[in-house]
C-alpha cells in the first residue's frame, strides 16, 4: 500500500510543475500602417538670371525736315502733360513728349493725321535725328513717354526710352527702347523682347497650399493671398498684362511685373503678387536677375 501511495503523489507533483503550452503568435500584418505624410512647402530655389536677344529696329532717316518747336522753359510733369493733351487734340503738329537736357536727347511726337493710326516717334540725340513707329498713348491712361541718358562710366552711351503701349482695367504694358548711336551717327533702338516677361518669368513661378493657406512663390520668396469666392488654378501662374519699366541712379533698370493665376476653364486675370528684377542690357541681349516678390496688401 506504501508503495502506491508513493507512486500516485510522484505523478501529482510531476502533474503540478509541467509548464503550460505557449500560446500560438498572432500573425504579423502583411504591410506596416500608413504614417500621414506632414505637408511642407516646396523647397526654396536659387534662381539664375534668364537673357533673350533684343528685338532690333533701325532707326529712318527723317521724312522731311521738319521744324522743330523750340524747348520749353519749365521741365517739370505739367508741361510735357499739356505738349501731349494739344499734340492729340489740336490736330497735325509737333510735340515736345519727353527730354533729358543733361543728355541732349529730345523725343518729339510727328504729326498725328487723321488718315493713319501711326504713332511716330523723333529722336534728337545731339546732332542725331531718327524716327520709330512706336505706340506713345495707348488708352485711357495716356502715361507720358520717358527717354533717358544711360552712363556707362565714361559719359553717356546709350538712351533708355520707355513707351506705354497698352493701358485699361488690369493692363498696363509698356515698352523698353535702348537706343545707341553708330559711328555715323545712325541710331538703332534695342527693344526689351515680350518673351522675357510673357513666357520666361512665369516658369520661375511656383505655388502651393499649406494648412488651409494658399501661396505664391518666386524662387526663395513668398506671399499669402486669397481671393474672394473664386476658385483659382494654381497651375495657370502667368504675369498677366503688366510689364512696368524704370530707370535708376547710376544708368541702372529695373522690370515691374504681376505674379497672376486664372479660375479653371478661364483665361480671366486674377493678380495676386507683384514681381520685380533688375534689367542688364549688353551686346543686343537683355537679361533679368535679382527676382522679388511682393504682397499687394504692403
Amino acid at each position: 500500500m506504501k508503495k502506491i501511495f508513493f507512486l500516485l503523489l510522484a505523478l501529482t507533483l510531476l502533474t503540478g510543475c509541467a509548464a503550460p503550452a505557449p500560446a500560438e503568435p498572432e500573425p504579423l500584418p502583411d504591410e506596416p500602417p500608413a504614417v500621414e505624410e506632414t505637408a511642407s512647402l516646396p523647397e526654396p530655389r536659387r534662381l539664375k538670371p534668364i537673357s533673350a536677344p533684343a528685338v532690333v529696329t533701325e532707326g529712318r532717316e527723317p521724312a522731311e525736315d521738319y521744324d522743330l518747336p523750340p524747348l520749353p522753359r519749365d521741365t517739370d510733369w505739367t508741361t510735357y502733360r499739356i505738349n501731349a493733351d494739344h499734340w492729340v487734340t489740336d490736330g497735325p503738329n509737333i510735340a515736345v513728349l519727353a527730354e533729358d537736357r543733361e543728355a541732349d536727347a529730345v523725343l518729339y511726337g510727328l504729326p498725328l493725321y487723321a488718315n493713319t493710326s501711326q504713332e511716330t516717334a523723333l529722336i534728337r540725340w545731339g546732332d542725331s535725328l531718327a524716327e520709330f513707329d512706336w505706340t506713345l498713348f495707348p488708352g485711357p491712361s495716356m502715361t507720358l513717354p520717358q527717354i533717358k541718358g544711360l552712363d556707362g562710366g565714361l559719359g553717356v552711351n546709350r538712351l533708355a526710352v520707355i513707351c506705354q503701349v497698352g493701358s485699361g482695367t488690369g493692363v498696363s504694358i509698356e515698352e523698353l527702347h535702348i537706343l545707341e548711336k553708330g559711328p555715323d551717327g545712325t541710331l538703332t533702338a534695342y527693344t526689351f523682347p515680350e518673351s522675357l516677361w510673357q513666357e520666361e518669368i512665369p516658369k520661375l513661378f511656383d505655388t502651393a497650399e499649406l494648412n488651409g493657406w494658399t501661396f505664391a512663390i518666386l524662387g526663395h520668396e513668398l506671399v499669402e493671398f486669397h481671393y474672394e469666392g473664386l476658385e483659382l488654378d494654381l497651375e495657370s501662374a502667368s504675369s498677366g498684362m503688366i510689364a512696368d519699366f524704370s530707370t535708376e541712379d547710376q544708368g541702372g533698370l529695373r522690370f515691374r511685373g504681376a505674379f497672376c493665376l486664372s479660375p479653371p476653364d478661364s483665361a480671366m486675370p486674377c493678380y495676386v503678387a507683384e514681381t520685380s528684377a533688375q534689367i542688364l542690357y549688353e551686346n543686343g541681349i537683355f537679361t533679368l536677375q535679382d527676382f522679388h516678390l511682393y504682397s499687394y496688401d504692403q
